[in-house]
């Protein structure tokens, strides 16, 4: 191989390179951004007293976003308590309170949820919060 085709390989091999890290860069960028946050208290109540549940979800991408607030008593199956109203590259936001109908532990979790459109009847989960239980005496 002449010296020529040699550095005309060497000059290929490094564009090649530069621009592959390039495109590398340039993805990493374009992540969404999302963000939840919840809260529940107090953590230890009477039966009848109010649990009083906050929370926020939000993401910049470009779907349906809800953010919706789950409850379960024991070991049972998670249960949508509300939901907000939603928002394209959005979420929402509540603050409610709830009335546990009997003793024992209760878990609550914020959800913020993804789907195509408004009426979209097929929603995933984006992103969970950590659960916080609250004892009912």
């Amino acid at each position: 191989m002449s010296m020529r085709y040699r550095r005309t390989a060497l000059r290929g091999t490094a564009v090649g390179t530069v621009a592959a890290a390039a495109l590398g860069l340039a993805a990493a960028g374009a992540w969404a951004k999302s963000d939840i946050s919840f809260t529940a208290g107090p953590h230890s109540v009477r039966l009848g007293s109010s649990v009083h549940l906050a929370g926020h979800g939000a993401d910049d991408n470009s779907t349906y976003n809800r953010f919706c607030v789950q409850e379960r008593s024991g070991t049972g199956k998670w249960v949508t308590s509300r939901c907000s109203s939603g928002a394209y590259n959005g979420g929402g936001s509540l603050k409610f309170s709830v009335r546990p109908s009997h003793r024992g532990q209760w878990q609550f979790r914020g959800v913020l949820t993804e789907a195509s459109s408004r009426t979209s009847r097929h929603t995933w989960i984006h992103q969970v919060s950590s659960t916080v239980t609250v004892r009912v005496r």
